[in-house]
């Protein structure tokens, strides 16, 4: 049974109905089709891979043909399954088969050119996937490392900081999140709150919740401002100078022992994080650190991106998976395809990590909506 009740769980599914972006097909179409043509491109055109239908190769005979390493492998094979995925590839354990050398397909630079110029308030997005695929080639040939090919030699972060901030796409597990957030604040709390927030960033999922809350100080009591790098938490707490009085700023990272770091247990009436928590090496124990850190009966608001069911969200794949921190986990048995994971799968780890119950907002509520959401948990 439900721990929320019906009119609280209608009004959550409303929230995410109305921030959810009212273009998604057009701009999952665009998504699909510049990256599809990236890993063509790449995989069938630049590498020469296969040159007929028909042609076959292993994977560690195309590793080492291409000179894959480890740094760039994680790429490479989701290029090679985007293929699969488009049956121009088959496999069959370790061999891939052609099954059309020949794709009636344009150059990725043609598609972003026109994404940009028919959905243009989603030109941060599409930007952020035109850097990715313009240093594939060299990523994939281990002449640039993911860092640079986002970010520059300089690690200029401020094209990415446009993607949260302006992009309906990836505006909308934040404002959901905010939203979750704010309707638990006014329905299931009668007093004030402390409030912590993991991976808080540059502040856009808190800008986001105070936003929604209106006058955040009525609400809460303390607001706990974390993240894994002291240096940006203290460069972020420059733009929340007018909640000084309410808000402290701390590092923390949820892999190391909670208990030498700066907040406390049990100490949050709510937690709330933003497409975070799915970037720790061991998801079963990022549960399981959310959970000591709340009181008991407090809730868990995650705001996460789900790939489609047993499919690829190739726009992730295709950006953040060049970054060595993307594929860098250990619980690959759990999370297969790639880190990110379907709500359905938060809801069977927050109850393996103790908590009482989980609900997936939208979950399956929304037809079309299946790029993940809210997901709460309660203690």
């Amino acid at each position: 049974m439900d721990f929320l009740d019906k009119y609280l769980i209608d009004q959550l599914v409303k929230d995410a109905e109305d921030v959810w972006p009212k273009r998604w097909s057009e701009i999952e179409s665009s998504f699909q089709k510049i990256t599809l043509s990236a890993a063509v491109d790449i995989i069938i055109w630049d590498l020469s891979l296969f040159s007929k239908k028909g042609d076959t190769g292993t994977y560690s005979d195309m590793k080492n043909t291409v000179g894959i390493t480890p740094d760039n492998e994680y790429v490479f094979k989701k290029l090679l399954d985007i293929l699969v995925e488009e049956n121009i590839l088959s496999r069959e354990g370790e061999v891939y088969v052609c099954v059309d050398n020949d794709p009636e397909i344009h150059s990725p630079i043609e598609y972003i050119a026109e994404a940009v110029r028919d959905i243009p308030e989603e030109w941060a997005a599409f930007q952020w996937l035109a850097r990715g695929i313009g240093g594939l080639k060299r990523f994939i040939k281990g002449k640039l490392s993911g860092e640079e090919a986002m970010f520059g030699p300089w690690g200029d972060f401020t094209l990415v900081g446009q993607v949260y901030y302006t992009s309906e796409v990836y505006g909308y597990w934040s404002k959901l999140a905010g939203k979750t957030v704010t309707r638990l604040i006014n329905n299931v709390f009668d007093r004030k709150i402390t409030v912590l927030e993991i991976g808080a960033g540059t502040g856009g999922g808190t800008t986001d919740l105070f936003k929604s809350l209106g006058e955040p100080r009525n609400k809460i009591e303390k607001y706990i401002f974390t993240d894994i790098h002291k240096r940006l938490v203290k460069k972020s707490s420059k733009n929340f100078e007018e909640y000084f009085d309410f808000m402290e700023f701390k590092g923390l990272d949820v892999t190391l022992p909670l208990e030498e770091q700066e907040v406390d247990l049990e100490s949050a009436d709510l937690l709330y994080a933003v497409n975070v928590m799915h970037a720790t090496n061991n998801i079963l124990s990022a549960c399981s650190a959310m959970y000591k850190l709340i009181k008991k009966g407090g809730y868990a608001v995650l705001g996460e991106i789900a790939p489609p069911k047993d499919k690829l969200y190739r726009y992730m794949e295709l950006t953040f998976g060049l970054l060595s921190s993307y594929s860098y986990y250990e619980d690959k048995e759990l999370r297969p395809l790639s880190p990110i994971l379907r709500p359905e799968q938060w809801i069977e780890y927050f109850k393996k990590a103790g908590f009482r119950d989980a609900i997936a907002i939208p979950g399956d509520r929304l037809p079309g909506c299946d790029r993940g959401g809210a997901i709460i948990a309660i203690k």
